[in-house]
């Protein structure tokens, strides 16, 4: 059941507020979280109850079935959608206890999203591309120039910055959709199954560029995967079913 809230001014405050206290070394903790989907007169138990921690520079891995409640996870934790119980808390901020503007600010300038479908707008380049997030954030045109040239040099593509996407391969397309993802340099990157389009070879450039930037940029770093061998390559690996975090195993 949703906890009572107040609405205070522009922010809706909790009743539950105050009653979670996460770490000071976690970029991501989640306290008792639940969501809970009402199909017809049938309740869907996304996740029930977890709790996890994630720590700043921290690249961890999320395996687990269909239906497992991974990419529902994800959306909490990425302010894409309200949890039903619990708390999500990123940087020590409550986002479950957020506006719906405060949500779309925290996406904007906090987060960065790699989703499995690269998500780039058709027509315009990969520059541009890099660029939209910026021009959202009202950055000036001389940041979003550096950033923009900045973080496509850093996924190799600096001699493709101005090809269309359909120009591209998947690959390319992903590394563009990375750069995107961190050009407002949010402090926590979410890779919903970024290699399920490409193939083992694509996939594997993808994950070590992730890597990469896991250790070089101290980027924190939260990915669902389906498949085991990418899933091995991150610092920590949380395995889930039927909404629950069964199993951790720790690879680095």
């Amino acid at each position: 059941m949703k906890s009572k809230k107040r609405k205070t001014g522009k922010k809706i405050i909790s009743e539950e507020e105050g009653k979670y206290t996460p770490d000071d070394d976690a970029m991501i903790q989640v306290f008792e979280l639940t969501k809970v989907y009402h199909m017809g007169e049938v309740e869907v138990h996304a996740l029930d109850g977890i709790s996890l921690k994630v720590r700043k520079g921290e690249f961890v891995s999320v395996m687990g079935p269909s239906g497992s409640g991974k990419t529902t996870l994800l959306n909490m934790i990425g302010a894409l959608d309200n949890p039903t119980g619990g708390a999500v808390f990123i940087n020590r901020t409550n986002v479950a206890h957020m506006d719906d503007e405060e949500q779309t600010n925290l996406r904007l300038k906090n987060l960065g999203f790699i989703f499995q479908f690269y998500n780039l707008v058709p027509v315009l380049t990969a520059y541009e591309n890099v660029e939209l997030p910026l021009v959202f954030a009202d950055q000036p045109e001389d940041l979003r120039r550096e950033r923009a040239t900045k973080f496509l040099t850093l996924v190799g593509l600096e001699d493709r910055m101005d090809h269309l996407p359909a120009e591209l391969s998947g690959g390319e397309q992903q590394r563009v959709a990375v750069a995107r993802s961190l050009a407002n340099e949010p402090s926590l990157l979410i890779a919903d199954e970024p290699t399920g389009e490409l193939d083992t070879k694509m996939g594997m450039e993808i994950i070590n560029l992730l890597h990469d930037l896991n250790k070089e940029l101290d980027q924190t770093i939260l990915m669902v995967t389906h498949d085991p061998a990418v899933g091995r390559l991150a610092d920590r690996l949380l395995k889930m079913r039927d909404g629950k975090i069964i199993d951790e195993v720790i690879l680095k």
